[in-house]
């Protein structure tokens, strides 16, 4: 609500908007605040033809919006995960943590939701079901198209 927009008045490019879509609702808000295309990273992550393990897919499905943890706040880069015994002891004693190639191998393609970081944005919390990919295409783009011709036509008048 407040970068895009910003970004959008000082460039002269195509703005690409992440973070928190997963639908045509949220490709709509983003188009509206200046983006031209939008990048759906832990809806994509949970889709049926991810080659991440179904237990990643399904802890996202089974998160709500409050699941995730920020961490590495004191250091940058910071990032959000999904909230796993093994993320919140890093959050909690509040250390930068950087997982060996093996362990974060272990939680995409074993499954061991506790080897590494399971990183997702809180948009896990809309996130309900695996689908395959080009429902989630088809889905996204008729909603956006769906959500923004209802709102001109609300505001029209």
């Amino acid at each position: 609500m407040v970068l895009l927009p910003l970004i959008a008045s000082r460039v002269d490019v195509p703005i690409i908007a992440a973070g928190g879509v997963c639908d045509g609702r949220s490709m709509a808000a983003a188009f509206v605040l200046g983006a031209e295309g939008v990048q759906m990273g832990t809806r994509m992550v949970s889709a049926a033809e991810s080659p991440v393990h179904d237990n990643w897919k399904q802890l996202i499905c089974s998160s709500n919006e409050g699941d995730t943890l920020l961490l590495n706040k004191s250091a940058p880069p910071a990032f959000r995960v999904l909230r796993t015994g093994f993320s919140q002891s890093a959050d909690t004693e509040n250390r930068a943590v950087i997982p060996s190639l093996e362990a974060v191998h272990d939680l995409y393609f074993g499954g061991n939701m506790e080897a590494s970081f399971a990183f997702s944005g809180q948009v896990a919390g809309r996130i309900d079901e695996v689908i395959p990919v080009e429902q989630i295409l088809r889905e996204t783009v008729a909603g956006c198209e769906a959500i923004l011709a209802a709102t001109a036509a609300r505001y029209s008048a």
